[in-house]
């Protein structure tokens, strides 16, 4: 087993299978949990302005001023939150961290500098310290967008969401893919990588289309329903590329963490996992009743009832999407601090 220390290890050796009661109240899963969600709307909402709002809004046949302020409004606003929380939910997963690495309290590796020889001398310290300087990167450069509309500029556009994609993909350093060698390990790095950024790109994209599609509905102005259908068919067609990375990138991390499919059943991780694998194709399966009824209805059917009708079940659709999603996070949270399947199997055998 690797030296819990230079590795960045979550628990000591006699604790690699705790029971499912402690993971459930477990800190540290809580922390993971709120980290996942906050990282995923920060990203989702900068992916979305980028590759769909700001080009939807600003068409030139469009006239939606209300819809684009308050829609833009409410973003900057959640996407403040969500950096903030993200920064604070990083500090607590380090010290909780700390504090689970040495044995001691979680206010005394504070007081006593532990969490610096964590965050200096493990690869989950130097992890960090990239995250916390993208985080911080993220946040100047929002900081330093146009008064006008809160709009930013393409290039600067870009810069965010390259920075975006870093600070949440630089989050596979905090997982198991980190804990291999050699070439395995780069590969799941790497997997772990796309994974993340997809599910930026679909869950985290749910909550600014959401209430994109609400703001169009409530103000209904001059060609709204045309921008609902060119928003939900864009975000369609991005949900489709990021539901073929998810299933690559999650298959291939299966195979490593899991092994044979005996393990899905015969240990605790893989029940979760199975689980995990559960909520994901019914948000895969309700995404598609939408893309091949719901889309093709508002697109093709004329008048505003109709439109206002299908959007909200739009809406509705997605909501029901993010609760199926939150579900799935929780259970990262979860198996995140678990041992994998793999070992889990070697250890009762």
């Amino acid at each position: 087993m690797a030296d819990p220390l230079r590795s960045g290890s979550v628990m000591p050796q006699h604790r690699m299978l705790p029971d499912v009661e402690d993971v459930l109240i477990n800190p540290l899963a809580a922390v993971r949990d709120i980290h996942f969600i906050s990282s995923l709307m920060v990203a989702g909402i900068v992916f979305f302005d980028l590759l769909i709002a700001s080009p939807v809004l600003r068409m030139g046949d469009l006239r939606l001023p209300a819809t684009r302020s308050c829609f833009s409004d409410r973003t900057v606003k959640l996407l403040w939150i969500g950096l903030a929380l993200s920064i604070v939910s990083a500090l607590a997963w380090l010290c909780l961290l700390s504090a689970r690495i040495t044995g001691k309290p979680f206010d005394e590796v504070v007081a006593d500098g532990t969490i610096w020889v964590v965050l200096s001398r493990t690869q989950f310290g130097f992890a960090w310290q990239l995250r916390l300087l993208l985080g911080f990167a993220l946040a100047v450069c929002l900081l330093t967008r146009p008064a006008a509309d809160n709009a930013l500029p393409m290039w600067q556009g870009a810069l965010a969401t390259l920075l975006a994609s870093a600070y949440l993909g630089s989050l596979a350093f905090a997982g198991h893919g980190q804990e291999g060698l050699g070439f395995e390990r780069s590969i799941h790095l790497a997997a772990d990588f796309l994974h993340l950024i997809a599910a930026g790109l679909w869950l985290g994209g749910l909550i600014p289309l959401a209430l994109l599609l609400a703001y169009l509905r409530r103000f209904r102005e001059e060609s709204w329903v045309t921008a609902a259908c060119i928003v939900t068919g864009r975000f369609s067609n991005l949900g489709i590329l990021a539901v073929g990375i998810l299933l690559v990138s999650g298959t291939l991390n299966a195979s490593l963490l899991v092994g044979g499919p005996e393990n899905l059943i015969d240990t605790r991780y893989g029940r979760w996992l199975l689980l995990k694998m559960t909520l994901f194709a019914a948000m895969v399966g309700l995404a598609a009743i939408n893309r091949q009824y719901l889309l093709p209805r508002l697109c093709g059917e004329v008048g505003i009832d109709r439109g206002a009708r299908n959007v909200q079940r739009l809406v509705r659709g997605a909501l029901v999407e993010i609760a199926l999603g939150l579900g799935v996070i929780v259970i990262v949270g979860m198996i995140g601090i678990m041992t994998p399947a793999t070992d889990m199997a070697a250890h009762v055998h």
